[in-house]
Parts: C-alpha cells; sequence; structure tokens
C-alpha cells in the first residue's frame, strides 16, 4: 500500500467489496466495470492482484448460478426442468439433443475452454477468466465429471436410423458400446489401485475393436488419469502380466448384453 499514490489508494478502496450481502453477479459487474473505468488498474501489480482476488471470489460464486455449473445434486433436481426448457426454446430437438449439448458445455470446463465475457454499459466487454487463479476450475471439473457419467447413465443406448448407437463422449479412445463396457466393468472394482484391471480391461477392448488401436497404450494411460482419475499406484504404464481368468468371466458377462446386432 506504501507504493500508492492517493489516486491509486482511491481505486483500491473502491476494488473492495461492499459491505453486506451482494448478489454475485452485482458484485462482478461492479468490479468489472471498475476495471473498464481505471486504466490505473491493469498498470500497478498491487492494484491487479487484489482486483484478481476479488473478482475470483465473485465470479466463482456467480458462475455457481448458472445452469453450466450447477453440481451434481442440483442438477439432478432440476434435470426435468432444464430438459423441458431447452425443448421449448428448440422445437425439433429431444432429450438426446439437451445431453449432447450439456456433455459438450462440461467437456469444455474439464479441457478449461471455458471464457466468460460480462457485457459493460458503455464499455468494451470484459472476458474474466483471464484473471482466475490457476485452481479456480478444479472444483468445477469434478463436478463436470460426474455430471457427463450421470447423463451418460441415463440411457445405455438411442435408436438411430442407421440402427443402435452407444453413448460416447470420448469418440477418439472408445468405439461402439467401448465406453459403456468400460463404465460398467469398473463400477464392479473395489480397490484403490487399479493397475491389473485396467491393463487387462484396456487389452480386452483393444482386441474386441471397442477401443481405437491408433492410440498408443501409453497415450490411453495418461487419459485415463487425467480424465477418469485413475489410480495406477507407482506405475508408469500397462502390465503386460496379469490374470486374465480373473476378470474375463465379468468382462464377457457384460460384453454379451451389447452383443446385439440391429434388426
Amino acid at each position: 500500500m506504501n507504493k500508492l499514490t492517493q489516486y491509486q489508494t482511491q481505486i483500491y478502496d473502491k476494488l473492495l467489496p461492499e459491505l453486506g450481502k451482494t448478489k454475485p453477479y452485482k458484485e462482478v459487474y461492479r468490479l468489472s466495470l471498475l476495471y473498464r473505468q481505471n486504466k490505473e488498474i491493469e498498470k500497478n501489480i498491487v492494484l491487479l492482484e487484489k482486483f484478481r482476488t476479488i473478482i475470483n471470489n465473485s465470479l466463482y460464486f456467480h458462475l455457481k448460478t448458472k445452469e453450466e455449473f450447477y453440481d451434481l445434486d442440483k442438477f439432478k433436481d432440476i434435470y426435468k426442468t432444464l430438459l423441458e426448457e431447452f425443448i421449448l426454446d428448440n422445437i425439433d430437438a429431444d432429450e438426446n439433443d439437451f445431453v449432447q449439448k450439456y456433455i459438450n458445455s462440461q467437456q469444455e470446463i474439464i479441457e478449461k475452454k471455458f471464457n466468460y465475457f460480462i457485457e459493460i454499459d458503455g464499455y468494451e466487454s470484459l472476458e474474466l477468466i483471464q484473471f482466475v487463479e490457476k485452481d479456480f476450475f478444479e472444483e468445477f471439473i469434478r463436478s463436470s465429471k460426474k455430471k457427463i457419467e450421470f447423463l451418460n447413465s441415463l440411457s445405455i443406448v438411442k435408436e438411430g436410423s442407421l440402427g443402435i448407437k452407444y453413448d460416447n463422449p470420448y469418440p477418439e479412445y472408445f468405439q461402439s458400446y467401448g465406453y459403456e463396457l468400460y463404465k460398467e466393468f469398473t463400477s464392479t472394482i473395489n480397490k484403490q489401485i487399479v493397475l491389473a484391471e485396467m491393463s487387462f480391461l484396456v487389452d480386452k477392448l483393444r482386441k474386441d475393436g471397442l477401443m481405437n488401436k491408433d492410440k498408443s497404450l501409453s497415450n490411453i494411460f495418461k487419459f485415463m488419469i487425467e480424465e477418469f482419475d485413475t489410480n495406477f499406484g507407482t506405475a508408469t504404464k500397462f502390465k503386460s502380466d496379469y490374470s486374465t481368468d480373473k476378470h474375463l468371466q465379468l468382462y464377457k458377462m457384460i460384453k454379451k448384453r451389447y452383443d446385439i446386432i440391429p434388426s
């Protein structure tokens, strides 16, 4: 604070949160307007860091009011309402369209590709994600992954004009019903470190044409850690030696339910 001029100190004081309870959007708008009105905020490191700190907190609570950022429990509670509103706004759409649109929005959050612009009267709009801290999205990412799992569990297959189409949010890695089989198989595992189980599963999925063979094993290994938080312990690659008999019966039982030839 000692390094601030009197004018900069006045701006600093204006950045401080207003007394009393304030709606998140109102606070986000107030801070964004101050940023556009006062070039000193962008130029001075003390002012900029204070702005970042306060906007992170306000933006976090504001985003939680937006449907893309609802936590899983709230999303489940109002799922039907969101679906009805989506269909009303998109006459030719159905539930599958809503599910795919929402999954896409969650993928943007997971991949940190989400942008949020706020319109400011009389000034250029301001993109606020540029100011967030490194770990800002971590909670939202965990929530997005859970919501994708929930959406994929609503319906195993969809009937399409070309036969059966399976839900698959990761087409670069899984093929046909591979992702569905993966979900069911992994839901039966009750242990923390799953190196042997995943080594078996990936090998079988690749051999059965249910996982993209163009993706290297090291690429799949990294993908499972980043997308599914798979715990491989201290291992850096899949095992080449594992017990096939231990998991084969379960794998075949699940796979049998999907081995349907469309009429």
